[in-house]
């Protein structure tokens, strides 16, 4: 990519922890006293809005065996009862919810995540859908979209999907040398992978995105350039290149991959910028933090034409107001306010069960939390900041004078050749795109308010 011109200083000085803001406030500055009540009061405030569109996460946490870099909410299990009782609790969740919403019941995006959505047996991938229908009107156009492992897979799961309305198919690679699969449990051949893209684009799909992952055990960048060309021969339409989290203190399983050769600082940004290098001379377009798009893809093009937007189902160019999530650990983002279930299978089961909602956890952002969350994304989904316009947008005439000390922070970055800045304007330049994180940070008047007394984030780079 033309601009990745890094020297090794820069790159370790940067590549310190730091939030990956699929929100903003972050998690950490979420409360655990945010609960049912507080839960209701955002979905009456989501249910003043009845012509408003929606967008709709569901959690499947389900896997067959635990892969050691993970760092999602899983139950690892091969009991077919578990899976129908969990089911039965999206049932349950599903019909106290939606009452809440009053008319609302537009769906224009619906992503399953996981665990392995594909976990489910064609029969229960109908029964979900089946759920789903009951209580929301899906738009024709909507977008729909899920998870998909290729070595759990079948053709009769991707038909079945296709049936159902899914057209985007997001399958997990991470790494394709037996090396690093080995190190990471995590196992399927390129021959699969392949075929499953295939069956896939066979049956109508509108997109096939692969997920690859830097900085993981015993990679290097002779290992990895080579994921990358197999990967850009398949020629998915998107890709996800995220950096491992190391985070043994929230995953302890990932303490096992200590053992190995884990790549540093230094070597796991040289990861990425091959992975910008390769991507780029491939034809895919950086879109935003960790995502690429062939040229002529709706997020490529989103990006240009100021659509794009960002939650935490990732990037889209179907943004709905707002976000409802179903699933034990699952994350809405409604009426203003981030509302989290609970964190177990079993608990969320007896909540939901006991005519409860389930969520645990959550925050109500303020108004500047929603003004610092636009510039976040501005940044995040257009690579520019218009402080002046921002300002008029939300009444605020003399934002960029209130933001000064922001924009000055920004001037080592600016320094670095991450960005330029105009007055109230910013542009983020083609190298900044590897340091997205560290521009946002600069604008989380969270970060700069306390000092962190342990770990908190995953590292940057």
């Amino acid at each position: 990519m033309s601009g990745f011109d890094v020297d090794d200083k820069t790159l370790l000085e940067l590549s310190g922890p730091g939030p990956r803001y699929t929100s903003y406030p972050t998690v950490p500055e979420w409360s655990d006293d945010f609960g049912e009540a507080a839960a209701r009061e955002a979905y009456a405030r989501a249910a003043a809005a009845p012509d408003e569109p929606l967008a709709v996460y569901v959690h499947i946490p389900f896997c067959r065996r635990l892969c050691l870099y993970c760092g999602c909410t899983v139950d690892i299990t091969h009991r077919e009862d578990r899976v129908e009782s969990y089911l039965g609790a999206l049932e349950a969740e599903l019909a106290l919810v939606a009452p809440l919403l009053g008319d609302r019941r537009r769906v224009v995006q619906l992503h399953l995540g996981g665990g392995t959505p594909t976990h489910l047996t064609p029969a229960q991938l109908r029964r979900l859908l089946s759920a789903l229908s009951a209580h929301f009107e899906f738009d024709p156009r909507a977008e729909m979209s899920l998870e998909v492992h290729p070595h759990v897979t079948s053709h009769e799961q991707i038909d079945t999907l296709v049936e159902l309305g899914f057209s985007r198919f997001s399958l997990g690679v991470q790494d394709l040398d037996p090396g690093v699969q080995a190190a990471v449990q995590r196992f399927q051949t390129t021959e699969e992978t392949l075929d499953l893209v295939q069956h896939c684009r066979a049956r109508g799909a509108v997109g096939v995105n692969l997920d690859l992952m830097y900085g993981l055990p015993e990679q290097t960048q002779a290992t990895f350039a080579q994921t990358l060309d197999t990967v850009a021969q398949i020629r998915p339409d998107r890709l996800a290149v995220y950096a491992y989290a190391h985070v043994p203190w929230l995953k302890p399983a990932q303490r096992s991959l200590e053992k190995f050769a884990l790549p540093g600082p230094l070597e796991r940004a040289r990861l990425f910028g091959l992975a910008l290098e390769r991507l780029a001379a491939a034809d895919y377009t950086v879109v935003g933090l960790d995502h690429f798009a062939l040229s002529e893809d709706a997020l490529a093009r989103g990006l240009f034409d100021g659509t794009l937007h960002r939650n935490f189902m990732g990037y889209t160019t179907k943004a709905a107001p707002d976000m409802l999530a179903f699933g034990m650990s699952a994350i809405a983002d409604v009426g203003g306010a981030f509302l989290q279930n609970e964190r177990t299978t079993k608990l969320y089961q007896q909540r939901v069960r006991s005519g409860r909602l389930a969520v645990t956890r959550g925050l109500r952002r303020s108004r500047e939390d929603k003004l610092r969350e636009q510039i976040i994304l501005a940044l995040m989904c257009r690579m520019t900041l218009d402080l002046d316009q921002l300002g008029r947008d939300h009444g605020e005439p003399l934002l960029a004078e209130r933001m000064a000390g922001e924009l000055q922070r920004l001037e080592p970055l600016a320094a670095r050749g991450l960005c330029e800045v105009d007055g109230a304007r910013v542009r983020v330049l083609p190298r900044g795109r590897l340091f997205l994180r560290h521009l946002a940070m600069v604008f989380d008047e969270y970060l700069a308010r306390k000092k962190p007394s342990g770990p908190r984030f995953s590292q940057s780079v």
